[in-house]
């Protein structure tokens, strides 16, 4: 079943980005997001579903390629609403449930038996700690929601992911890691935020964190990520962690991002040799990314903006690529 197309367009992109949020945490969707007419005009795809304020309505009859599917209209008015017209200064929930696909894709999601089959680990290691792994993993949880529910952990021993996407510091990996080394029974679902439409686990707070944890309580925390509840983990590794070889080893691939130059590609081999003297047997995916991360921190863009522009676009034709070759 191929996913449900909804365009969500409103000159609000806070409104919009939050959103979007929700809507991603729905399975088989995937959300394009507009914040200027211009941008829906030039656009060429093929919606199911359509969510604007009434300022796109007009320049939506005039696109030159690609079918709008079933409109819906948010409005500002709560007292008079025409049809297919939704107050939009209301509860989100409240907002899909007047949302007939969306609505049917809920009950549908509330009715899913848990899956019996471990999850598969994902992971991404840059040898030359490239500037945009984190955003590279993160748009990785995004592309890989079409396979279902998705986890992405951060494992960097400084992450800026926490200002990146101003999440509000609740419990993080280190006291998930602390009630594994200390309980026989875990359970991470009072640690999951969700951003996107992946859930995430808050990472390490202190740089020092990641090398006080022992092999036996890594081996416990991959084993919970293996036997979970989600289709997908993606795990991004920083700094090698007590045990790396292993935890590699069980991985079903390992995304490796490189850069161009001479010394950085000296790093990239010599990593891949390494794999190849552990007899690591994963599937490898050697990535050069075309671009850099300049303007993350200082407001020039969002977050959900890279995510959905030229690197989400980049990992997703590479992770559908990989889909038609294994065909």
């Amino acid at each position: 079943m191929k996913n449900l197309e909804v365009a969500l367009c409103d000159f609000d992109s806070d409104y919009i980005f939050m959103f979007s949020n929700y809507v991603l945490s729905m399975p088989k969707v995937s959300v394009h997001i507009f914040t200027t007419p211009e941008g829906f005009f030039s656009d060429e795809t093929d919606y199911d579903v359509t969510i604007m304020t009434e300022d796109f309505d007009e320049i939506a009859g005039f696109r030159p390629k690609g079918t709008l599917g079933h409109k819906y209209f948010l409005s500002e008015e709560s007292d008079i609403l025409k049809e297919n017209h939704i107050y939009k200064y209301q509860s989100i929930d409240k907002i899909v449930d007047e949302i007939r696909e969306l609505r049917e894709i809920g009950i549908a999601k509330a009715s899913m038996k848990k899956s019996k089959l471990n999850s598969k680990l994902v992971g991404v290691y840059s040898p030359t700690s490239h500037e945009l792994q984190l955003p590279f993993a993160m748009a990785l949880g995004q592309a890989y929601r079409t396979k279902g529910r998705v986890l992405f952990i951060d494992l960097e021993e400084i992450s800026v992911m926490p200002s990146l996407i101003a999440s509000d510091g609740k419990q993080n990996l280190m006291d998930l890691l602390y009630e594994i080394n200390t309980s026989e029974e875990i359970d991470i679902t009072g640690y999951l935020q969700t951003f996107m439409g992946f859930d995430y686990i808050e990472p390490f707070f202190n740089p020092n964190e990641i090398g006080e944890i022992d092999v036996d309580t890594w081996t416990r925390f991959f084993n919970t990520l293996s036997n979970s509840n989600y289709d997908v983990v993606v795990v991004l590794f920083g700094r090698a962690i007590n045990g790396f070889t292993e935890y590699i080893k069980q991985l079903d691939k390992l995304y490796i991002l490189g850069r161009s130059g001479d010394y950085f590609r000296k790093g990239q081999e010599m990593f891949l040799e390494y794999l190849s003297r552990i007899e690591a047997d994963i599937e490898l995916e050697n990535v050069i990314l075309p671009m850099s991360a300049g303007n993350l921190t200082d407001g020039t863009y969002q977050i959900e903006e890279l995510l959905q522009g030229n690197l989400g676009v980049f990992v997703k034709k590479l992770t559908e690529a990989n889909k038609a070759k294994s065909r």
